[in-house]
């Protein structure tokens, strides 16, 4: 299982991965709607099949006042939200393979297309120096320490600050933008 793992552009598996992705967030849907369930049907999680009982009272102990179960709607959006952008990207790879954003090697590292995360993630070699740690923050960069990588949101956006760093360049000389598939043209509505 890949969840929460590097699905790089590249990544033969990719497909394979980012499907595995979705069916972990869907089959969370579903455990966490039949946790609610049984709570709600026996106002209680102990006994509940699959549950041990100390999970059970664990999740019991979450139920606050106006609580239908330990689950809130909250976190089905998010998971919902998870899955639906897994969708999305698993369709544009089925549509259009080309259109997916493409990492890069660069002196001293690498631009990495995290698909699992949605991110742009920048990994160095050794440790950038503070002057190139200021430029990563002004351009969005955020040092994420699980990752062991700096990194914002993947987007055409983030690809056009990649632009204005000059030592993560590819090796090669162009712009990252330049590496990148085209955003999609907006549809003006007729006047």
């Amino acid at each position: 299982m890949s969840y929460n793992n590097v699905i790089a552009s590249d990544d033969s598996m990719k497909l394979t991965k980012l499907l595995e992705n979705k069916e972990f967030f869907e089959q969370r849907n579903e455990y966490m709607q039949n946790v609610n369930d049984y709570y709600a049907e026996h106002g209680t999680v102990v006994g509940c099949p699959g549950i041990e009982n100390d999970t059970a009272h664990n999740l019991n102990s979450r139920v606050k006042d106006g609580m239908s179960g330990p689950y809130p709607e909250q976190f089905f959006k998010e998971n919902q939200e998870q899955i639906d952008r897994l969708a999305a990207m698993i369709d544009r790879l089925y549509e259009k393979p080309e259109t997916l954003f493409q990492g890069w090697k660069f002196a001293g590292g690498e631009a990495v297309v995290n698909l699992a995360n949605n991110r742009l993630q920048l990994m160095f070699d050794e440790k950038p120096s503070e002057e190139q740690i200021g430029v990563l923050k002004k351009h969005g960069f955020h040092w994420a320490r699980t990752a062991k990588a700096w990194q914002r949101p993947l987007t055409h956006k983030a690809m056009s600050a990649a632009d204005k760093i000059d030592f993560i360049k590819p090796l090669d000389g162009r712009k990252p933008t330049e590496l990148q598939p085209k955003a999609p043209k907006r549809t003006e509505p007729e006047r």
